[in-house]
């Protein structure tokens, strides 16, 4: 620890030596810059020991505190300076008091630079507290100890519970959030909010459980204006669509319908190509979705079969802030989005989190790339210059000995020169879906898209049946361009390139 506190001073001592030298000479021994070796210490109730850290600073500088801290020395001059901080005793009555905080504030009589130590002292944080509503805790700040009394369950979810008062609803998780459906629970809790700044509350103690009814509340159904629907608080809703593996889809809607967490009895994966009424609590709205917390799943019968599909928004979900570094630092990485083909495409294999890319998460889900790739937020760009890039699917054990009436959809768009002088010219690539069973390929080509130089980047949607052919469980599916345009075969050397989204086999209901 004192080899640490060493390098931290003499990195302090190196940055102030080049403050000191740029610094003018007016208001001469007032500090213009202040640091310390750490801005967070915590301690216990009591018999805290006191902690030391250096304060370097170019002049005088000094530090006010409140009467549970002492700090000395209180203020200093140019150099470093071993600070010492204590802190009395955090009990009332012989027991633990609410937790206290407080940042000391180091700094020169002029406020140019300052430094700040928070210091945190533990204590009983649901001391004197009282029982709050839902309603109560949706106003209180952030990290507010909370206590409920009575709350009803409305449903166990596989992260937690959500709980409700018959009006408002309250979503609560934490290892200690063990209750279930239909208990009435006490509990003290802290409040979280999630992304978009809606109430959470994490359990840090359940105090009593006992059996209950849960007020009938009737869910909103925002089926019909789910594009448009937004919440300030956590409601009730519910709507019904078709479940593709990853999102209730609704006909003729942008917006679909994500679970984020679901009843623990509840396996969403085997609803995939079902006709679903979700139920659920809001938890906010990200495009092209509406975040649901699920309280029950109703399973309206089979639409469709899904034998296997991309799902590149949660296959690479960790990588959604990925940015390039050195000259494309901070480039957008997403083409189709910004309608922009001057953004960065980096090789799939080039982004990497914990030395896994993109590329290896494809591998490991048993799809593969021939030829070559890039990287989009959350897609793909099939070529690279003259070179060609193939995807093929896993074996699919699902179609058994013999499968007949599959399909096959997918979201393309080809690519767009990117230098003006080129007239923003579109790749004449045209694609084809290949069914490789057993060695034997059978063609099924894709209609070939006509776009006008400098026409908008956006997804054209296909579905591709599979007429006539039987898939057994050793099929693979490939989608590449044609013959003439694909290596090692291709005669008309060019540049065919395109973006590919949302592949999926699969076979309608009837």
């Amino acid at each position: 620890m004192k080899n640490k506190i060493n390098l931290l001073l003499i990195t302090l001592v190196s940055v102030l030596g080049v403050w000191l030298t740029s610094c003018s000479d007016d208001e001469s021994g007032v500090a213009t810059a202040v640091l310390g070796t750490t801005d967070n210490l915590e301690f216990p109730v009591t018999d805290a020991v006191p902690a030391i850290i250096s304060i370097a600073a170019d002049g005088d500088w000094h530090v006010d505190a409140p009467d549970w801290i002492t700090v000395t020395p209180s203020s200093g001059v140019a150099g470093t300076t071993d600070v010492t901080i204590v802190v009395s005793n955090n009990e009332r009555g012989g027991v633990a008091d609410l937790p206290r905080k407080y940042t000391l504030v180091f700094k020169g009589e002029q406020k140019r630079s300052i430094f700040e130590l928070t210091v945190r002292q533990e204590g009983d944080k649901f001391r004197d507290i009282q029982p709050s509503s839902i309603a109560d805790v949706d106003s209180m700040e952030e990290e507010s100890a909370l206590q409920f009394k009575n709350l009803a369950v409305l449903a166990q979810t596989k992260k937690g519970f959500v709980g409700t008062d018959g009006k408002d609803f309250v979503y609560v998780t934490g290892d200690a959030a063990q209750a279930r459906a239909g208990q009435l629970i006490d509990m003290f809790g802290t409040k979280a909010v999630n992304s978009v700044g809606l109430t959470e509350v994490i359990c840090d103690q359940l105090t009593d459980v006992k059996s209950g009814s849960v007020p009938d509340v009737t869910p909103v159904d925002i089926t019909g204006n789910i594009d448009s629907y937004k919440a300030t608080k956590r409601t009730l809703v519910k709507a019904t669509g078709i479940y593709d593996g990853t999102k209730l889809v609704i006909s003729d809607k942008k917006m679909g319908i994500s679970v984020v967490d679901n009843p623990v009895d509840c396996d969403m994966s085997k609803y995939a190509g079902h006709i679903l009424t979700i139920t659920g609590v809001y938890s906010g709205t990200a495009s092209p979705v509406v975040n649901v917390i699920a309280t029950s799943v109703e399973d309206l019968g089979l639409n469709e079969i899904i034998y296997c599909m991309t799902d590149f928004d949660n296959w690479w979900a960790d990588y959604a802030s990925w940015t390039g570094s050195g000259a494309n630092e901070g480039k957008e990485i997403d083409c189709i989005g910004c309608d922009n083909v001057n953004n960065y495409l980096p090789n799939l294999t080039t982004p990497k989190i914990n030395g896994v890319s993109p590329m290896d998460i494809l591998k490991q889900k048993g799809w593969s790339i021939t030829g070559s790739s890039t990287f989009q937020k959350m897609y793909i760009r099939l070529g690279a210059t003259d070179k060609q890039g193939c995807l093929t699917t896993p074996k699919m054990p699902e179609l058994g000995d013999g499968t007949e009436g599959v399909k096959v959809s997918f979201d393309w768009c080809p690519w767009r020169d990117k230098a003006p002088a080129d007239g923003l010219n579109y790749d004449a690539v045209q694609i084809v879906v290949v069914v490789d069973k057993g060695g034997v390929e059978t063609q099924f080509p894709v209609p070939a898209l006509s776009l006008a130089a400098g026409a908008s980047l956006k997804w054209y949607p296909v579905e591709v049946d599979l007429k006539g052919v039987s898939l057994d469980k050793n099929t693979t599916i490939t989608i590449r361009p044609i013959d003439d345009q694909c290596m090692p075969k291709y005669a008309n050397k060019g540049y065919f390139r395109f973006f590919l989204n949302k592949v999926k086999v699969f076979k309608p209901g009837n």
